[in-house]
């Protein structure tokens, strides 16, 4: 819970009566190796910090699967959309490997945001920060060679090639695995 708490610190200061208060709505929650985490047409009901273990977000496309992205520990992950807007998710949640997470409901979060307006502030440098690394991630992603998908993606995601294996991260980039691996021994 501490790596949670120091998450957080990183946008704003908390006092113990804060501390305390996040403490009382959070759950502790492990998942197995390719468990899933949420479902397409689930509603998000949480937003969690990711502790240990890795996990990602994927969809099913004309048969294929496709991962939008890996997360990494210490970092929050959620059905963005989903979880923000409390609509039925378009894609799913899975366990990479084992995980040990942190949960707070969305019912939760808004309840402590009205209490605390230091969480208010968290969560809107939270989200600024996270959409501003999305646009410029996205930016020019379309128009770029695969080599400079992956260069980009390096550059933004240093660790993702000791997190996620190549088929999640090739996908994530919308290329081969045998594409990724030329690129990769160059």
């Amino acid at each position: 819970m501490d790596s949670f708490i120091s998450f957080i610190e990183g946008y704003v200061q908390l006092n113990e009566n804060i501390k305390d208060d996040i403490l009382s709505v959070s759950e502790e929650l492990t998942f197995k190796k390719g468990e899933e985490i949420l479902a397409i047409g689930k509603t998000c009901k949480y937003l969690y910090f990711l502790n240990t273990g890795s996990v990602r977000s994927f969809i099913y496309q004309k048969g294929k699967d496709i991962t939008h992205w890996v997360y990494a520990p210490n970092s929050l992950f959620t059905s963005w959309g989903s979880y923000i807007l409390q609509n039925p998710s378009s894609e799913y949640l899975e366990a990479i490997d084992n995980c040990n997470v942190i949960a707070i409901s969305h019912s939760n979060w808004q309840k402590l945001y009205e209490k605390h307006s230091q969480l208010e502030k968290y969560g809107r440098l939270m989200i600024e920060q996270e959409l501003a690394i999305i646009d410029e991630f996205y930016k020019g992603y379309y128009f770029l060679s695969a080599k400079e998908k992956y260069e980009l993606l390096i550059s933004v995601y240093p660790n993702i090639t000791q997190i996620a294996n190549l088929g999640h991260i090739a996908s994530m980039m919308g290329i081969s695995q045998e594409t990724l691996s030329r690129i990769r021994s160059t």
